[in-house]
């Protein structure tokens, strides 16, 4: 009878722990959320996470914030929604530099496992490999084959140490075997001039950049920086057909938020977001966009971000990249 009492009183108990969480997840949101992006206004990145926030605070009936957090290649406005409340009232959009930003370092005060959780993937934007139509190269191995005959004599471009144009393009040198230069931009905007003048001899770009710039005759596209053909540019051959497979990697967007956030928060985030995906009109925003919607929910998302935590360490590595 004793033992019987005591399990009644530690199950009430249990289900008295509970309630406030689940209080809190029937009542969310009851107030405006905060959505950190880590670049300037107008990125892809903010483009991405106007879209999907449109759609959730309709279904919520609620604001969603979209707020450009800048600098520190992504780690100011990590470490700022790492400290923030964990009460699901503050989101940081993620993409490469979240899972790179461990390798590239030192001294980072935040952790993309430790201190924040997995919400989902919104979408996948491939790259492009480009080059400026000055550069007499059509393809990758006519690329290569440049840069061996002249090493050092050829650049690319990146927007920042630790975006996936810049890991990305040190992985593609590592397995072509080749010596070209890097060059590091504050961002997209500030390089886009100099490829197309012919200042900087190849780089890689995302979809809708690219086509802006294939429009204007100025560059030339070599290769698709993708699992599949692009449907944004259906006839550039993939890095994989042209003998690189081991340089497909494809930058992510998603949604984490700080770690020890209540489950059933969590899991109200991550069903508005799927359910917002799961709608034609966003899928068609994110696709003019350039960014190829793909969810990948809670747990699935949470093994993404670990895998690359373990890919770029060892890109950096292998790249010998130092930390800062």
């Amino acid at each position: 009878m004793r033992c019987h009492r005591f399990g009644v009183i530690i199950g009430a108990w249990l289900l008295f722990l509970a309630a406030p969480h689940q209080g809190q997840a029937q009542d969310f949101p009851s107030r405006p959320i905060r959505v950190v992006i880590p670049y300037s206004p107008g990125s892809v990145a903010d483009v991405f996470a106007r879209i999907i926030a449109q759609n959730m605070q309709e279904q919520w009936k609620g604001s969603i914030v979209v707020e450009s957090k800048s600098g520190a290649n992504g780690s100011i406005a990590a470490e700022e929604v790492a400290r923030a409340a964990p009460d699901g009232y503050t989101w940081l959009l993620v993409t490469t530099f979240f899972t790179a930003s461990p390798a590239l370092d030192a001294k980072l005060r935040w952790d993309p496992v430790r201190d924040f959780v997995a919400i989902g993937q919104i979408c996948r934007a491939p790259n492009f490999f480009i080059v400026p139509t000055t550069l007499p190269v059509k393809t990758v191995a006519e690329y290569v084959a440049l840069a061996k005959a002249k090493p050092g004599t050829l650049n690319y471009s990146h927007p920042g140490k630790g975006s996936t144009g810049h890991l990305g393009f040190e992985l593609f040198k590592r397995l072509a075997g080749i010596d070209v230069t890097g060059i590091g931009y504050r961002g997209y905007p500030q390089m886009v001039p100099d490829i197309a003048s012919g200042l900087i001899t190849s780089t890689f770009l995302s979809a809708n950049q690219a086509l802006a710039q294939v429009q204007s005759g100025a560059i030339r596209i070599i290769g698709a920086i993708n699992d599949g053909r692009s449907k944004y540019f259906p006839d550039v051959p993939t890095m994989a057909e042209q003998g690189f497979a081991e340089a497909q990697v494809t930058p992510w967007f998603g949604i984490v938020v700080p770690a020890a956030t209540p489950l059933p928060v969590v899991e109200r985030i991550s069903k508005a977001l799927e359910a917002a995906l799961a709608t034609a009109e966003v899928q068609q925003k994110l696709d003019v966009a350039g960014c190829e919607p793909k969810s990948a929910p809670l747990g699935a998302f949470a093994d993404i971000i670990k895998s690359d935590v373990a890919v770029w360490a060892k890109v950096v590595k292998e790249a010998g990249i130092t930390a800062d």
